[in-house]
Parts: C-alpha cells; structure tokens; sequence
C-alpha cells in the first residue's frame, strides 16, 4: 500500500465502525431496562412511562380554586391518583424522564388560567423559589425547570410565553412537609422578596403543587407588593377539597387537606 492510499475497508461481516457503536451511556439504559423494566408513573404497570391511561386521567380538565383573597388557582388534576403519583415520581424519585409530561400538564394548566387573554407580549412565568436544600436534594431547582418546559412546551404551541425568575427566598424557612397549614403561613410569611425588575406586563406564578396554599399566596403577595400584576396560580396538581371552587362556600386555607409533598 502506498502511503497516501486509505486504508483498506474492513469486510461487510466485519465488527461495525466506532462511530455506529453503542456508546456507554446506551449500554447502560440497556442494562437498567434488562433489570428494571419500565413502568408507568401514574400506575406503576410494566410498559411505557406513562401509560394511556393516566395520560386520559390526567389529561380530564383543570381544577379551578381560589386562594383566600380571590386570587384564581388553576391546577392541572387534583392531587390524587395518577397525578399525585406523577408528581411524587417526578419530586421525590428523580425520575427525570416524567419531567415532559409534569411540564405539558402545568402548560395545560396555565393555558386554562389565562384563557381569553387578549394576545400581547410574552406571558412571563413567576416559579416559586426553592429552598437551597431542595435544588441539592433534587439536583436543581425543580419548579424552575418544570416552567421552563411549560414555557417551551407553549411556545411550540404558538403562545409567546417566557420565565422570569423574579422571587427569592430572603429568609431562612424549613421544610414543610411535615407542617400543619397554620404553621406553614408562620413559615412563609414574609419570605419571598422580588430580585430585579418586576415582570412586565401581566404573569402567572407557577408551582408543582398547592397544599394549602401557602406558597402560593406569599408569592403573589410578594409580586404585588413590588407592583407586578398577577393573573393567577398554575400548578400541576391541587390538594384543595372541591367546595373551594370560585364563587362557592367551603372550608377557609386553614381547613384545606394536607399532601405528602409539599415545600
């Protein structure tokens, strides 16, 4: 062979070229599915990760409430059920491939919110902040990243949407998963501060679930101190009891149920 000459082929029988290869990451999804088969996030059935069945179930309509001065909250599905189990998947079992479909409802639900908006700039998305605890825990700020993927998830949909990180947690708080709602107000109260600018324009504040409500409502007290107009809440699920619906009697936040998640 001279030395310009390339090199010869190898025969069509031959190991494939480095480039057609599985690479190591591939072998190891391959190994996990040989040990730990698929099953779905909302039922846990062997099969894909999220089955038709919980996609119909999540997909059955928004949940409509309202925190205690009237502002709306719309959830993507009650907190129970496929839902429920989607989101304790996605927060506390890392399983990062369920993020699409969390982000799409949450998409879902801030497209029921703001339903019959007139068309104007880009609807900025307010996540509520995360403790520094929770972003080590879960590798990052997981509501942040959920509101992104609405965000996206909308834009493709032709609906000009964006993510400003506007609040900030200005002072220490605890979990609250194990807080009664009395306690979980004295927690919050007063936590979240703006950092910058206030959204222009009309925003929607965007959590992954509404306990009793906390959260929510210290946020949007925080924006409208700092002037922002708040359209609402979005969340992908609601533990709130249904008789808390707009323009109906129920239990005060006090009395609202309590979740097995909730920050």
């Amino acid at each position: 062979m001279r030395p310009h000459d390339p090199p010869p082929r190898p025969p069509a029988d031959g190991p494939p070229p480095a480039a057609a290869r599985p690479g190591p990451a591939a072998l190891l999804r391959a190994a996990a599915d040989l040990l730990w088969p698929a099953a779905c996030g909302g039922c846990a059935r062997p099969g894909p990760v999220w089955c038709p069945a919980c996609a119909r179930a999540l997909a059955a309509g928004p949940r409509r409430l309202e925190l205690a001065d009237g502002t709306a909250l719309v959830a993507a599905a009650a907190h129970a059920g496929p839902a429920r189990e989607l989101l304790l998947e996605v927060k506390e079992r890392h399983r990062a491939e369920l993020r699409p479909v969390a982000a799409a409802a949450l998409a879902g639900a801030v497209g029921a919110l703001v339903d019959g908006a007139p068309p104007g700039a880009p609807l900025p998305l307010v996540p509520v902040p995360s403790r520094r605890a929770s972003r080590r825990e879960r590798g990052g700020d997981l509501v942040a990243d959920l509101a992104a993927r609405a965000a996206a998830h909308r834009r493709a949909a032709g609906a000009p949407t964006a993510v400003v990180r506007a609040l900030r947690v200005r002072r220490r708080v605890v979990d609250q998963t194990l807080l009664g709602a009395r306690e979980r107000r004295a927690n919050l109260a007063g936590a979240f501060a703006v950092r910058g600018p206030v959204p222009p324009g009309p925003c929607v504040v965007v959590d992954d679930v509404a306990t009793t409500t906390a959260t929510a409502a210290e946020a949007v007290r925080a924006l409208r101190a700092a002037g922002a107009r708040v359209l609402g809440v979005a969340c992908l699920t609601a533990a709130a009891p249904a008789a808390r619906a707009p323009g109906r009697g129920g239990p005060p936040p006090s009395a609202w149920a309590e979740a097995a998640v909730g920050d």
